[in-house]
């Protein structure tokens, strides 16, 4: 019988193949078609860890506040005050509590910046101030009035802006184009003005560009790391797309399934345990893999430079294999973060096989040796 179980073990349908097979498959006489890596403290250093995607690292935290420049077609408001006795601008400014004058004071109603770039201020005349700052603007308006008013001084504000403003698109409650103060507003002002996240913090995905440069963060990372909120400029473009992130598990687990994150980052360890961990019925403990298409960059570190999966681009296949026998790799379990779309894939033990066919002649021995039993209990009697 047990020859018998041995020869039709073969024979059984599979979840997928043996830790000998990954082994085996991974080169053939005419082709490499993936890179096995054990992983190792070595290992670690590269594809444990590695660089993540920042907006800070990829356009600044910006300045701590934002001098706009004017534009046409921005709204501005202009005051003016002078000291006394001048009377230019009209009456006498008398403070609280005080008889003698103060001074005197106007306020400009707002005006759009012409196509010319300028905006009209009584005794000053014509005043350009396109591509200038509020501050440059003020020093212009008080050096016009100079001789005209007593010790003038202005305020410019930019009430509206068309151009000073960024625009919010995506999977937010309402798109907008927001504009920008002088406060120096950063992407999550911008989100919260457009209304918020359509999609969970943990699906959602928020790209910056800016200036033709692209990057994108996952929105819980921005939350969790304060510098990632970065300042913006005129004319960024903010993009909020639901990217559910995943890793699919199969093979002898407790459960094979699409499994979402949940979280900003996870690693070996939190799958398996996420997936239910490993059967004790089923899985070898020595082939458990990690199927990723795996970043040049890092799987040059530890693939051989003559090797020909360097060639094949940007992403080389690559399957790390973890030897749970090992004390030390389980301890490294917990250092090694899982990337979406990961595949995590344990093998059937050798005798899983022999296991199942065993179990089937059992079910049908069972009734043969139960009937046989019953038949020599009658002839007995």
């Amino acid at each position: 019988m047990l020859a018998i179980a041995v020869s039709v073990s073969g024979c059984l349908p599979r979840s997928g193949p043996t830790t000998g097979d990954v082994l085996n498959q991974r080169k053939t006489s005419t082709n490499l078609n993936y890179a096995l890596v054990d992983i190792g403290k070595d290992i670690l250093t590269y594809a444990g860890t590695r660089p993540r995607a920042s907006l800070a690292a990829k356009f600044g935290a910006g300045p701590r506040s934002s001098d706009l420049r004017i534009a046409v077609g921005d709204v501005v408001a202009v005051n003016i005050w002078e000291a006394p006795p001048g009377s230019l601008f009209g009456g006498n400014i008398t403070m609280a509590g005080f008889q003698q004058p103060t001074g005197s004071s106007a306020t400009i109603p707002p005006q759009t910046v012409s196509g010319n770039g300028t905006i009209a201020v009584p005794y000053a005349g014509r005043i350009k101030v396109i591509g200038n700052t509020p501050t440059q603007v003020e020093q212009q308006i008080t050096k016009a009035l100079e001789g005209k008013a007593v010790q003038p001084q202005a305020l410019v504000t930019i009430q509206r802006s068309t151009a000073n403003a960024v625009t919010v698109t995506g999977e937010v409650a309402a798109g907008a184009r927001v504009s920008l103060t002088g406060a120096g507003e950063r992407v999550l002002d911008a989100i919260a003005s457009a209304g918020g996240l359509r999609a969970t913090a943990s699906d959602s995905i928020v790209g910056l560009t800016r200036n033709g440069v692209v990057a994108r963060v996952p929105f819980d990372v921005m939350l969790e790391n304060p510098e990632e909120n970065v300042r913006l400029r005129s004319g960024d473009l903010i993009t909020v797309v639901r990217e559910p992130r995943t890793f699919l598990v199969f093979g002898a687990t407790g459960r094979n399934a699409e499994v979402p994150f949940d979280a900003s980052r996870i690693t070996m360890a939190d799958a398996l345990a996420k997936s239910a961990g490993l059967n004790d019925q089923r899985a070898d403990a020595s082939g458990v893999f990690v199927l990723r298409y795996e970043l040049a960059s890092i799987a040059r570190h530890f693939i051989p430079a003559g090797s020909p999966l360097l060639s094949r681009g940007e992403y080389i296949p690559v399957v790390y294999r973890f030897n749970m026998r090992d004390t030390n790799v389980m301890l490294s379990m917990q250092r090694f973060e899982i990337q979406p779309r990961d595949v995590i894939y344990v093998a059937n033990a050798a005798g899983a096989d022999l296991q199942k066919v065993m179990a089937i002649f059992q079910g049908v021995s069972s009734p043969a040796m139960s009937a046989t039993s019953l038949g020599l209990s009658a002839s007995r009697l």
